[in-house]
């Protein structure tokens, strides 16, 4: 079946932050037309049939200039259809009234912007440009618009940081009412600024009982959890990361994106040069039968809903109960259920999922 997401990364940003690992640089009025037109050329290589759903992310979109961001909307324009899901990310602090415009003209009807602290001395220890208000700004400008489809992003586990500061975020994040909220404990890779300063993640127990807190919160609040770091107003699950969960194949395209076409999982260049003259994927791997059931696993059972059981068999002509044996332990270790004719992860699984798949792979 062909892919029918498409993800397009948009690397440039007005600033980093602390904690970012992601493939970026600071925006470069000399480079990013010239990377525009790549990435249409890069586009261009491919068949790209009926798309349901499409991501813009970064990086920053909304760093661009109005006339680049709207260069973008229109390379990504003859694949939107009215009823797909169209998300770009957004910083609050760039997103203007002219970005907004542009995005209501050329069909986009989801944002995603990153909260990530409502306390200033975390925004400003991240390297974030933004305030509390200018979120509020920005969320109030785009329901004007007819953009009601948002996602706020929140950071929790930073150095020094405690439950009372984090109920405070979750107090602020909640305030906005987005019918969708992501939530991710700090990690810090080798390479992000926080790695060279030499800060180090929370502890487990520490990161358990923050994560707990944020669970019941959101629970109480009315979101469904329906993936680790997920959460939604009913109707508003992201459809396009849903794709990535339930390991389907998808479009990447831009600088450092992965994709996933005809079994193939592909990785693009992190070399901004090498991206404009046009040498675009950096590897990729052809994946056997055992792997792809890996991934499989590995990816939806990070959603509280878990697999199909006929899925998994249309898949890969196997019967999963039959393929894995050790699913009897995950069930009697209270990690997972069978219902429905789905294989779940229970709550506790969700937190322990690392040993349902010590079990199964």
């Amino acid at each position: 079946m062909a892919p029918k997401a498409i993800y397009i990364h948009i690397p440039f940003c007005s600033s980093i932050c602390g904690y970012c690992d992601f493939c970026k640089l600071l925006y470069n009025k000399k480079l990013a037309f010239s990377y525009l037109e790549a990435l249409k050329r890069e586009m261009s290589t491919y068949e790209i049939g009926e798309i349901e759903t499409i991501y813009i992310g970064g990086g920053t979109p909304t760093c661009l200039t109005d006339d680049e961001f709207e260069y973008l909307l229109k390379l990504v324009y003859p694949y939107h259809k009215i009823d797909d899901e169209f998300t770009v990310e957004a910083n609050p602090e760039s997103l203007s009234d002219a970005k907004l415009d542009l995005m209501k003209k050329y069909g986009v009807n989801r944002l995603s912007m990153g909260l990530e602290s409502s306390d200033e001395s975390l925004l400003s220890l991240m390297g974030r440009k933004h305030s509390l208000e200018q979120v509020k700004d920005a969320v109030e400008r785009a329901r004007k618009i007819g953009i009601t489809n948002i996602n706020l992003d929140l950071i929790y586990g930073f150095p020094n940081e405690t439950i009372e500061t984090l109920n405070k975020d979750i107090d602020a994040l909640l305030s906005f009412k987005t019918p969708h909220l992501s939530t991710y404990s700090l990690t810090i890779e080798k390479g992000c600024a926080f790695f060279n300063k030499g800060y180090k993640e929370a502890n487990e127990d520490i990161l358990g009982d923050m994560y707990e807190a944020i669970l019941s919160r959101l629970r109480e609040a009315g979101y469904e959890r329906y993936e680790v770091s997920n959460f939604a107003k009913d109707g508003f699950e992201s459809k396009h990361n849903k794709v990535y969960w339930k390991d389907e194949e998808y479009f990447g395209f831009g600088l450092g994106a992965s994709g996933f076409v005809d079994g193939i999982r592909y990785q693009n260049t992190k070399g901004i040069t090498s991206y404009i003259n046009g040498k675009y994927r950096l590897e990729e791997e052809k994946i056997e039968k055992e792997d792809d059931i890996s991934y499989f696993l590995v990816t939806n059972l990070r959603m509280k809903d878990g697999f199909s059981l006929n899925d998994f068999k249309k898949r890969f002509g196997e019967d999963f109960l039959a393929l894995k044996p050790n699913y009897k332990k995950v069930i009697d270790s209270g990690l997972a259920i069978l219902e429905n004719g789905n294989f779940k992860p229970t709550d506790k699984g969700i937190l322990l999922l690392d040993r349902i798949l010590l079990e199964l792979i």
